[in-house]
């Protein structure tokens, strides 16, 4: 589950109406300060050190690059080993202005058939039948599909150029503000040149069936792939706490997550 799925399904679970969204302070150094809920947050595993942004980078435009794989951990409970849950890329074919990529998940034999754009855009992303062709409709299935498809379309950046020192919008379903992420600098994973920024969003809002409140906050920092826009490795945060109807903190919970393509 990516940073901005994860802050979907924290906002579902403290309800919607009186959900509202506001942006965490990004002004901090980029390291989480020692005792930091951040520090949670999964390390970048990145080729070497981070070089500042100087000058404007233009990211995207190719559809897709070399990875065939592409997971997410996550923690279920504090203290609990990370579990890891993935889609193979069976097949990637160029298209007009995209690529068509197939994927599998095989624990439950989920076929997907998407379409990136060299833009970035994610012009299709719909289940298979085992035998290539368009498959019916299934309500548990098409659920899951539904959900990979966003996790798919938050690591889909669509091109265009980033300023040092810009605050670029992290859009959240649901939230007219949605988060914020800033560049780092740049960098290299896997061999290849990155965009290397942090991101959070905050939300605050009452539990569903009572009176308690929750406060939901994350902490991101990604390596976007400059050559297509594809965010490459995510590792991420949540902090969530929760408060009785006296308003005492009934304690927090904070939980790491990764997503990667490999």
């Amino acid at each position: 589950m990516s940073a901005a799925a994860q802050v979907r399904h924290a906002r579902a679970g403290a309800g919607t109406a009186q959900v509202a969204a506001a942006l965490l302070l990004l002004a901090a150094p980029a390291a989480a300060q020692p005792g930091d809920w951040r520090a949670a947050a999964p390390v970048l595993a990145l080729d070497g050190a981070v070089r500042p942004l100087s000058a404007p980078v233009a990211i995207g435009g190719a559809a897709w690059g070399p990875w065939q794989r592409l997971c997410r951990e996550q923690a279920t409970r504090p203290g609990r080993p990370m579990q890891r849950d993935c889609l193979a890329v069976a097949a990637a074919r160029p298209e007009a202005g995209g690529m068509r990529l197939t994927l599998v998940q095989d624990q439950v034999g989920l076929r997907i058939s998407a379409l990136r754009g060299s833009d970035g855009r994610v012009m299709e992303f719909a289940a298979l039948r085992a035998d290539g062709g368009a498959a019916p409709p299934e309500a548990a299935r098409d659920g899951l599909v539904a959900a990979w498809r966003e996790q798919f379309a938050t690591l889909s950046l669509e091109r265009r150029r980033i300023a040092p020192r810009e605050d670029v919008p992290l859009p959240v379903a649901g939230s007219a503000r949605g988060g914020t992420c800033r560049p780092e600098g740049t960098a290299a994973l896997g061999g290849r040149p990155v965009l290397v920024a942090r991101c959070a969003v905050e939300l605050a809002g009452r539990l569903r069936g009572g009176g308690s409140e929750a406060r939901v906050a994350i902490f991101a920092r990604m390596a976007i792939d400059i050559a297509t826009g594809m965010v490459a490795a995510q590792g991420y945060a949540t902090r969530i706490e929760t408060f009785g109807a006296d308003g005492r903190s009934n304690g927090v919970v904070v939980t790491p997550s990764r997503v990667v393509l490999e």
